[in-house]
């Protein structure tokens, strides 16, 4: 299996190495490692990229989840009925968002720093690096969640926390039917005291409803876009050093059938 001619995986992930199952396999495996710098490299950095993408998923599920367990009907009528229990779960609420968003916003760089000093470290010498370029730009460099979203985490770092309030919602399902539901917003206007906004980002902004913006759809898109970069990105390493992962395999493999 391999990454198509036009550039785009599989929707599944490539598979990378064989789990060493016991503790001899493990200690023949590092002593292999040990002696060739060039498939050590190769090995624990794949792993620390898997892992950089891992933080960033869970994170993203971390985000959703607390939406998910904020948008309850009885939680909906203890704020909409402004009773001390529903303006206690607003404000837990709202700290832990925010907590959660900031993990997010700062793995999101972290995965985008660490891969793209990899990237120019292992492939500066190769026509890949600028084959991944081009295709960093063509996915991002115009997109407007993914600047709102690096702006929004200077903006963290270096203005304050952004105010996000709780949102009650009524959506008409029917002619005779309403659907409740809640959400976590940005207020626009306090985003918008801040001057250094890049125009794709003041443009996320300005689409705002009512002045608030609708943050979890923004990273839920982007979090889409990063996965589907990620894999095309693996699933084109896998091809490139098919013979270093073979011969990494092969150690334990040989061990197996020896």
């Amino acid at each position: 299996m391999h990454p198509s001619k036009a550039g785009v995986p599989k929707a599944d992930w490539p598979t990378w190495f064989v789990a060493p199952a016991h503790p001899l396999e493990k200690e023949v495996l590092f002593r292999a490692l040990q002696s060739n710098k060039h498939l050590s490299g190769i090995y624990f950095t794949v792993q620390m990229m898997q892992i950089n993408y891992l933080v960033f998923r869970k994170n993203h599920a971390e985000l959703v989840g607390l939406h998910k367990a904020f948008d309850q009907p009885m939680v909906f009528q203890e704020i909409a009925l402004q009773t001390d229990r529903g303006q206690g779960i607003a404000l837990t609420t709202i700290v832990e968002f925010t907590r959660l968003l900031q993990n997010f916003l700062a793995s999101a760089r972290m995965l985008v720093d660490v891969t793209r000093r990899w990237m120019r470290q292992q492939f500066a010498d190769s026509g890949f690096l600028d084959t991944y370029q081009e295709e960093v730009s063509r996915r991002f460099e115009n997109n407007v969640q993914a600047q709102f979203l690096e702006d929004l985490r200077n903006f963290t770092l270096h203005r304050t926390l952004p105010l996000s309030i709780p949102e009650l919602r009524m959506q008409k399902v029917s002619e005779s039917t309403l659907k409740s539901s809640l959400g976590i917003v940005l207020l626009k206007d306090y985003l918008l005291d801040w001057g250094n906004w890049s125009e794709l980002a003041r443009m996320q902004i300005d689409m705002a409803f009512e002045g608030q913006v609708d943050i979890l759809p923004i990273c839920e898109q982007y979090f889409h876009n990063v996965t589907e970069f990620t894999q095309w990105l693996f699933w084109h390493v896998r091809v490139l050093f098919t013979d270093e992962i073979d011969q990494i395999n092969s150690v334990i493999e040989n061990l197996r059938n020896g």
